[in-house]
């Protein structure tokens, strides 16, 4: 059973300017650590809301100024947020290209994670354009209380990139102790730039309805999280983005009354 709301007032990016192979290797926010990582037990699929994909009022969404609604969706619990459209058309492709390009230029490194991963942190190797920046700053505006937090360095943001073949291991984000960040929550935020319904991420034993466009939050610390074997012909492409917050933090989308707060 899914929460829904509607937002409106979110800035467009454009307006804005326009490893971990159970051995302790980090992962691209799609793995995890020796003391996280567990075989995937792959859930039942949940009962599915009704899905738009991005490109129907794309045009209007390029015109700076213009407000457009955000359909946000989530579990009974909270234990995760899904921002229906939350890029346009426009933007996606401009993140696809992007990817694409990274991994033709081999700026993208195989994942230890797995087979077929491959990934790239954009922070320490200078992948951080105007349109990341935006984003960022859009998905802050997104999360009640996310707004000023710091920003996640253990991964960063990140673009992930899968083949077919290739899948995500169930696992937790958790700090490990030599961080000094012990305790905190790890939350992460990823953009959905292309995906088979194959891909799609689980979460705390929840197939998300996510389609290209949208973008899901939760604690990757705190939930278990994996996915199934890619499949079909595409490569799974997300953008992900990371912050620290309290441990005990809740995720609480902000309504448009909260945009000034």
């Amino acid at each position: 059973m899914w929460f829904s709301s509607d937002l409106s007032e979110w800035p467009s990016a454009l307006e804005l300017l326009a490893r971990s192979r159970c051995q302790g290797l980090r992962c691209s926010g799609v793995g995890g650590t020796a003391s996280s990582c567990r075989k995937a037990v792959w859930p039942r699929r949940a009962q599915r809301s009704t899905v738009h994909r991005c490109g129907a009022a794309a045009a209007a969404e390029l015109t700076p100024n213009v407000s457009r609604p955000l359909h946000v969706e989530s579990d009974t619990q909270r234990r995760w947020l899904v921002l229906k459209s939350f890029v346009t058309q426009a933007e996606r492709e401009e993140l696809l290209a992007s990817a694409m390009k990274q991994k033709v230029q081999g700026m993208l490194l195989p994942n230890p994670a797995g087979p077929h991963r491959f990934f790239r942190r954009l922070d320490p190797t200078g992948g951080v354009d105007d349109l990341i920046e935006a984003l960022t700053d859009r998905l802050q505006s997104a999360v009640l209380g996310l707004a000023n937090r710091p920003r996640d360095t253990t991964l960063g943001r990140v673009c992930s990139y899968i083949e077919p073949g290739g899948f995500i291991h169930e696992h937790k984000d958790r700090y490990p102790e030599s961080s000094g960040l012990q305790g905190l929550g790890h939350l992460r935020a990823n953009i959905v730039v292309q995906l088979e319904p194959s891909g799609e991420p689980v979460i705390a034993g929840d197939t998300l309805p996510v389609v290209e466009c949208d973008a899901w939050v939760f604690l990757a610390s705190h939930e278990l999280h994996a996915t199934a074997t890619v499949q079909g012909s595409k490569p799974r492409i997300v953008y992900g983005f990371g912050w620290t917050v309290p441990g005990d933090f809740r995720l609480e989308p902000v309504m448009p009354d909260h945009h000034s707060s």
